[in-house]
């Protein structure tokens, strides 16, 4: 318990804030205190639960799309946010939003989870709250890629994860493409990697993001400067449209092999995860979304209302 001074501050500043609407500089003032000293007052007002916020969404829910959803792709479950009049980005944090809520009411004690990278996933992990304990244990499910952006940095997003939810984690250290498969043969037999690979069996959820192929390009995940030019050609004549954790497929979820190795969890065995819940929305991302729901990758998912209608109607 908090000294009575302390608490009779926390509350005078909770209520300047939340009922006068003060700003924090004027309460600041008022109080003669500093304005950074207010700040974490006010967190400390929410953490102590003296001051609790709930939001209400005026947005109807569409229980009948995620229905049809649901039953078009044999899907256990679908969240749907609007998507309707909203830009990538914001697009992007309203799924991420919707998947960190989804995740911090189901994820349950004792749970090994895999993790996969993109852009919206990592707006998952950025979303999620940190007022609940889960004994998670995260790992990662693709290597590493360089100087790519932190939404691909997978390491950090598995630190961040479990973080999160005060659980632990476990590194992979490994690149995820590598061009000789030479090399990928000796990066695969070393300890570090073994000793992750042999938890993707075990694992009792994954969290992915789905990439996109279009013109010897992956839009999403820019890996040009990762995978030879032969490769990207590889994928255009094979037909590729998707990825999850750099393993590839067609339309119709068939899996797309190159002469290149890949360093993370295969499709079959990503199939065979109890739990895949997959984030990803936007136009561009339906054929992907398509073959990764034929194929048989995805058991939940989290994505807007108008790219569900799209993927109903090409179902």
């Amino acid at each position: 318990m908090r000294p009575n001074n302390e608490l009779q501050m926390l509350l005078q500043v909770a209520r300047l804030y939340y009922e006068r609407d003060m700003t924090q500089q004027e309460i600041a003032g008022r109080l003669n205190i500093t304005r950074q000293k207010v700040s974490r007052l006010l967190l400390a007002a929410r953490a102590d639960g003296i001051v609790q916020i709930t939001i209400n969404d005026p947005t109807p829910g569409n229980p009948g799309l995620v229905n049809k959803l649901c039953k078009a792709f044999n899907l256990d479950h679908a969240v749907l946010v609007s998507g309707s009049s909203l830009d990538a980005e914001t697009l992007r944090t309203s799924i991420g939003l919707a998947a960190a809520d989804y995740l911090y009411e189901t994820l349950q004690d004792g749970e090994m989870i895999g993790i996969g990278w993109g852009r919206t996933l990592s707006e998952v992990i950025g979303s999620l709250r940190s007022d609940r304990t889960v004994s998670i244990h995260v790992v990662p499910m693709v290597g590493g890629v360089g100087e790519m952006a932190p939404s691909f940095q997978v390491n950090e997003i598995t630190r961040h994860l479990a973080k999160a939810f005060g659980g632990t984690y476990r590194y992979l250290y490994a690149p995820v493409f590598t061009q000789n498969l030479e090399t990928w043969k000796a990066i695969m037999e070393t300890s570090e990697v073994q000793q992750v690979a042999s938890q993707w069996p075990l694992l009792d959820r994954a969290l992915v993001g789905v990439g996109h192929v279009r013109f010897q390009q992956i839009s999403s995940m820019f890996f040009g400067d990762y995978i030879s030019s032969d490769a990207l050609a590889q994928l255009e004549a094979k037909g590729a449209v998707g990825d999850i954790c750099g393993r590839f497929f067609d339309q119709d979820g068939q899996p797309v092999s190159l002469d290149i190795g890949v360093i993370g969890v295969g499709l079959e065995q990503l199939c065979r995860i109890k739990n895949v819940t997959a984030v990803a929305g936007g136009p561009e991302k339906v054929p992907a979304l398509l073959g990764a729901l034929r194929g048989g990758y995805i058991k939940i998912l989290v994505t807007d209302t108008s790219t569900a209608n799209a993927l109903i109607d090409q179902a």
